[in-house]
């Protein structure tokens, strides 16, 4: 389901966040032994009540990739704002944006 609960001490603990982190890392390392091709269930709310959908692990993952890159092209956005240089050029784009796209679309 997608319905999850926050929890408010990785929020506010940098400790247990990177410890959180590292544990994720780990469990990502580990899904190359899987098959990407297996079907999965996934409870979800689409505005009109919870309905079931089958998604391969494979395209579970990829949608979660392409969601992770949005919310970093937002963090970037506003740290560009905020006059805070990024130093890895690529974050916040999708690792299929040409190249010469990255140099005329970032604010100077």
């Amino acid at each position: 389901m997608t319905l999850r609960d926050r929890d408010k001490v990785v929020e506010n603990d940098c400790n247990c966040a990177i410890s959180e982190i590292e544990a994720i890392a780990k469990k990502i390392k580990d899904l190359n032994s899987l098959d990407l091709n297996v079907l999965l269930d996934v409870e979800d709310n689409l505005g009109d009540g919870n309905i079931t959908l089958q998604y391969t692990l494979g395209a579970l993952l990829a949608q979660a990739n392409s969601h992770t890159i949005h919310h970093y092209a937002i963090i970037a956005y506003i740290m560009d704002r905020l006059d805070v240089e990024i130093k890895d050029e690529n974050f916040g784009y999708n690792p299929t944006t040409p190249k010469h796209v990255l140099k005329h679309t970032k604010a100077s």
